[in-house]
């Protein structure tokens, strides 16, 4: 047990006589309790991503195994839908129509941050 690498047990023992137990240094409380704080954020912070990991997990494979059962088992099922020929004709009903829409959503928008900002 004497290498080089280790303490002898004489010296460790004279290492403890040496230290004065009476009472911890100024501030080790603080510093202990900071340590403990900044490891309970650590903690915290690690479970929060663990749960987001799983539930990504979760649905991930909630979605995968129905595909999968299908592409595997069910005998042709994607060649029966086909999707049907688009028209990309340009209208002016159609353009004026979604420009109105979208004239009203950014309205619309616009008037709500002016209220929330007006109540606040």
């Amino acid at each position: 047990m004497n290498n080089n690498n280790t303490i002898s047990d004489k010296q460790l023992k004279n290492l403890f006589k040496q230290i004065n137990l009476t009472s911890p240094s100024s501030g080790f409380m603080e510093n202990l309790m900071g340590k403990v704080e900044v490891e309970a954020l650590k903690q915290a912070k690690r479970q929060k991503w663990i749960l987001f990991l799983q539930m990504a997990a979760g649905i991930f494979v909630m979605l995968l195994f129905p595909i999968l059962y299908i592409y595997f088992f069910v005998p042709d099922f994607f060649s029966r839908f086909a999707l049907p020929p688009i028209n990309l004709e340009i209208k002016p009903t159609t353009t004026l129509t979604g420009l109105a829409v979208l004239l009203l959503l950014v309205a619309d928008t616009l008037l709500r941050q002016h209220y929330f900002s007006k109540r606040k």
